[in-house]
């Protein structure tokens, strides 16, 4: 399977120049919560100069990460550890964000083996669908970033257009490749109603609902609310697909001493994840698990599919 690199000129423009002074820019600086290193909480990911698309890694829900993305993980006042996990990429991310931030919607993760109905906490690895990833085997260039999942043993990569985002998924020989798409995350919250549909049998569509009562923009004392709409495509055929929802109780972001809680990494959600993972995935609108390797596109924006 090529590279998505080639994938810089979507439009098939060429220009050496500027990839000569593109090699100079690197998108992991900035790219932390530390206090330590600047708390410059910039995404790493592909955008485009004014994109309507911010397609880049998470690495945790919840909490005052804003961007969604943090190079060395959690950290406090003389303290900072590695990041080590990842739950997955989105479509809409924001830099330089205090306040616990907002977007980081429509999350897509790829993974084998059983299949998990939650990303999981940080600190509990196997839990749920995250994976661990080293940097030394992360990518990060303009308008593109390469990672392997090691959980899964899957090349993830990415690239942007102005109005698009394209994700191409490398999985190793096996029976139970999938795609899992979240569609009530946040990185400081989630949507409240969430709709999708299967159109024809390579395509997707649908919106999420974000209001403050969800949570997002300071732990939804922002007061701000929007709604994401959505087409994906895929490159191959969608052979089996279900959707499941984990009901989230309305008091689920207390605003404790001005700091937002992450309910996401509570034991209380997670016993809501075990309970509906002990019964049968249902027909309800939530997340859709998707069986298929194959990476996204939207023409006529993506035109070198």
């Amino acid at each position: 399977m090529s590279s998505l690199r080639s994938g810089r000129g979507l439009r098939g423009e060429s220009s050496s120049a500027l990839d000569r002074a593109s090699r100079f820019i690197n998108p992991l600086i900035g790219a932390s919560t530390s206090i330590l290193l600047g708390e410059g909480k910039t995404f790493p990911g592909p955008t485009t100069p004014f994109g309507m698309v911010q397609l880049s890694p998470d690495t945790i829900t919840g909490g005052i990460k804003g961007p969604g993305y943090s190079y060395e993980g959690d950290s406090g006042p003389g303290y900072s550890y590695e990041q080590t996990t990842t739950e997955g990429f989105s479509f809409t991310h924001m830099s330089g964000v205090g306040y616990y931030g907002d977007f980081g919607n429509l999350q897509v993760m790829p993974s084998i083996g059983p299949m998990k109905l939650d990303s999981g906490r940080v600190n509990h690895p196997g839990e749920g669908w995250r994976s661990t990833y080293g940097h030394a085997n992360e990518r990060a260039e303009a308008n593109y970033y390469a990672v392997t999942l090691e959980n899964y043993g899957i090349q993830a990569e990415l690239t942007a257009a102005p109005r698009a985002g394209m994700l191409q998924f490398s999985f190793p020989q096996t029976e139970t490749a999938r795609i899992q798409i979240n569609l009530a995350r946040r990185i400081a919250g989630t949507s409240t109603r969430q709709y999708v549909k299967v159109v024809g049998d390579r395509a997707i569509e649908g919106w999420m609902h974000c209001p403050a009562a969800g949570g997002g923009w300071g732990n939804g004392e922002g007061k701000v609310g929007y709604t994401v709409y959505f087409h994906m495509e895929f490159s191959k055929p969608l052979k089996r697909f279900g959707v499941w929802k984990i009901d989230v109780p309305d008091d689920a972001f207390p605003v404790q001493r001005g700091l937002a809680t992450s309910y996401f990494q509570t034991d209380q959600y997670q016993e809501l994840v075990r309970r509906r993972g002990a019964g049968r995935v249902q027909s309800r609108k939530g997340t859709i698990s998707v069986s298929s390797s194959s990476f996204l596109r939207l023409q006529p924006e993506i035109r070198c599919w």
